[in-house]
């Protein structure tokens, strides 16, 4: 483990306020800071885990036909179905030689996904446009990946082309898109397919096999408007706790003789 030269440190000269009050200000500030940053962080950690608990009580697991948790005035058993009997299946098309960052379009790819959307390529040709609604999801990543079987949802007609390695999946009209994003994303039934040694390609039989159980549409909505809710309350503690770490970089900056 790496470790520090105490006899380096100890001679190493630092600048000081000449005032002590000033010293016991910029300290108490800086601690202010920490205390707001990590009640930020407890806050993001719980809305995950609270996330985490509805998706093991909202949803059928294998063995049942009913889930834990249900919302009022709903009581019948779900039905498994297979991906390909409540949803279409296309693949992307290659856009590298058409990358151009003035693009109008954004580039859908691996990258896209796995940072939501914030790491950004674009084209100016439409190759494989996205509709509204339909579902993005990566089918190629590395051993033991972050970004295999991860899904995005469009949100807007026209504005996104599919690359390569990625599927578009439509969802029939009996079948929720944020229901299903929510369903497909990252499930276990595709992080299997990774055996943590070769890179993971999925086909297109393995997606449409894919098999889950499904409520009526009313009650699938219900589930993904409160999974919308969270992710929203989770973007924004995210976005808080970012502004805040940026703050104190700059205070540091700021306060602090370089």
């Amino acid at each position: 483990m790496p470790r520090s030269d105490w006899n380096l440190v100890s001679n190493s000269r630092f600048n000081f306020p000449e005032n002590t009050i000033e010293s016991i200000k910029i300290g108490n500030l800086i601690l202010q800071l920490d205390k707001l940053i990590t009640l930020q962080q407890r806050k993001l950690e719980q809305l995950k885990q609270l996330k985490k608990a509805m998706l093991q009580q909202l949803f059928v697991n294998k063995n049942n036909k009913q889930p834990n948790l249900r919302f009022k005035n709903f009581n019948g058993d779900w039905e498994e179905r297979k991906l390909s009997d409540i949803a279409n299946y296309r693949n992307g098309k290659a856009h590298e030689q058409y990358i151009d960052m003035n693009g109008i379009y954004t580039v859908v790819n691996s990258k896209f996904i796995s940072t939501n959307g914030k790491v950004k390529k674009f084209s100016n040709e439409p190759i494989e446009l996205l509709k509204k609604g339909e579902i993005a999801f990566v089918l190629s990543d590395v051993p033991n990946g972050k970004a295999l079987a991860k899904a995005y949802l469009i949100d807007s007609d026209n504005k996104y082309s599919l690359n390569q390695r990625i599927a578009g999946i439509s969802p029939s009209s009996d079948i929720n898109s944020y229901f299903l994003y929510v369903l497909m994303n990252r499930n276990r039934y595709f992080l299997k397919f990774d055996d943590g040694v070769g890179q993971t390609n999925l086909s297109k039989k393995d997606i449409e096999e894919f098999k889950e159980n499904y409520p009526l549409f009313d009650e699938q909505q219900k589930i993904a408007n409160l999974f919308s809710q969270i992710q929203t309350l989770i973007s924004l503690q995210q976005n808080k706790h970012t502004q805040l770490i940026a703050l104190k970089k700059y205070l540091l900056q700021k306060l602090f003789i370089s």
